[in-house]
């Protein structure tokens, strides 16, 4: 992908008039960053898991370039079609900062767990979208690419080195919304670091090696008594249901074409092995069976305990559920995660897990997906969950190695004092476990 971005400065010029009569000029800036766009066919992505679901005319329409324009603390963005006959599209009012990876207030002060935080949140993905009335609050006016009126727009950060962002478009067919175009671009970097300095306090360049040329940080101790204030702990009844098979719906439905290896699985205990592969997430962000990315997906196949914790932090309780694995040599891998209000979890049968609440592995991440209210809520600076994984001695462990990217939530439907907890494998191709907490007896 070949993309180009770079910085323009309009001058408006603005005339007043001062109290002696004299004319005067003032000048402003306003700060204009483009970036090219770049589609793939089939032939270059072959892989696409969106082929079976997309719109016809998916393959027919083409953008030239995407421009983010600063306007009184937020970004009016335009997106310009390489077709005549098609419209330009304009985003107005779009606040950018929640995309930036943020170093959250429990994180200051610690370097490794500032590193932590920043690298798991470009690490992971974002992606917001506007439709209907908030959508029509950002682009007002009616907007058309190859005759099909827009009825969603999609902006992601990717999971890939900084820069790399994708766009969409959705139109409606029978009643569901398709997307009719993705396309790829190199967020500026100049703005990228802007946003990253006035987010933080902090110059981009302490984390360059990481952000741009994906080194692993070290595997070191994480004081998880930084993010927040454990009030209670106890060992908690569990039902381990991996030895079923996840419903084949939604994502994980067409997704499938991502799974290498096992090539014939019927229960998510068949992954529990380090031989299991998955299509890997290419630069610029596609996903590509012939370069299979290993797991260590066998440091699951045995879970010993299960301990739920009662924990406060920004002066609010929240959840917590620490898990303990151990493959087949011994080896423990725990995974913990919280901050969570499993009151607020939807309640829903296993059969309609897909609906549930995602979360990503990291330090005050956003969710992988969100609506764009979500998305102004949600503050990275304060937000209170985390999900790590660590062995034995509480060292950091890369869930992106092991072959996880979080926890998929939700409380029962018949019964919600029980917990459902789904595994994400790596890049959500399927679930790889099913664990069913009883918090029956747990007094908060």
């Amino acid at each position: 992908m070949k993309n180009i971005s770079h910085l323009i400065f309009v001058l408006l010029f603005v005339t007043s008039c001062s109290s002696d009569s004299e004319t005067q000029l003032h000048k402003s800036i306003e700060s204009v960053y483009i970036a090219s766009l770049t589609e793939l066919s089939d032939q270059e992505y072959p892989d696409n898991p969106d082929i079976s679901v997309r719109h016809n005319k998916y393959i027919h329409t083409n953008m030239s370039s995407i421009e983010f324009i600063k306007s009184e603390g937020a970004f009016n963005i335009v997106i310009t079609p390489k077709n005549d006959g098609d419209d330009t599209v304009k985003m107005m009012g779009i606040r950018l900062m929640e995309f930036i990876p943020t170093i959250p207030e429990c994180s200051k002060g610690d370097e490794y767990m500032s590193l932590i935080s920043i690298v798991n949140q470009e690490w992971n993905r974002n992606q917001v979208k506007w439709v209907g009335e908030d959508l029509k609050r950002i682009s007002p006016v009616h907007y058309s690419v190859n005759n099909e009126e827009i009825t969603r727009i999609d902006l992601a950060r990717n999971c890939l080195n900084s820069y790399l962002w994708e766009l969409f478009f959705y139109a409606e067919v029978d009643g569901i919304d398709k997307v009719f175009y993705h396309g790829w671009f190199d967020f500026p970097s100049e703005l990228y670091k802007e946003l990253f300095y006035e987010r933080n306090n902090d110059d981009f360049i302490k984390y360059t090696k990481y952000m741009e040329d994906w080194k692993d940080p070290e595997n070191l101790p994480l004081e998880l008594s930084k993010i927040r204030h454990q009030l209670s702990e106890v060992v908690v009844p569990y039902s381990n249901e991996s030895d079923e098979m996840y419903p084949l719906k939604g994502e994980r439905k067409k997704k499938q074409i991502a799974i290498i290896y096992p090539e014939k699985y019927t229960k998510m205990s068949d992954f529990h092995t380090d031989s299991s592969l998955f299509a890997t997430f290419s630069q610029p962000g596609f996903y590509n069976r012939e370069d299979p990315r290993a797991t260590e997906l066998g440091r699951f196949k045995q879970l010993n305990n299960v301990r739920y914790r009662s924990t406060g932090s920004n002066k609010a309780k929240y959840d917590e559920l620490s898990f303990e694995f151990s493959r087949d040599n011994g080896e423990v891998t725990k995974f913990v995660f919280g901050g969570v209000q499993f009151n607020n979890l939807p309640e829903l049968t296993s059969e309609n897990a897909n609906l549930g609440s995602q979360f990503s592995m990291g330090i005050g991440n956003h969710p992988f997906y969100e609506d764009c209210i979500a998305h102004e809520k949600l503050c990275s600076k304060n937000n209170p969950y985390f999900g790590v994984l660590m062995d034995e001695k509480n060292n950091w462990l890369d869930s992106h190695k092991i072959g996880i990217d979080g926890p998929l939530l939700h409380r029962d439907l018949s019964n919600p004092n029980l917990i459902h907890v789904w595994l994400l494998s790596f890049e959500r191709h399927a679930l790889v476990g099913h664990y069913i907490i009883d918090l029956s007896k747990v007094k908060n």
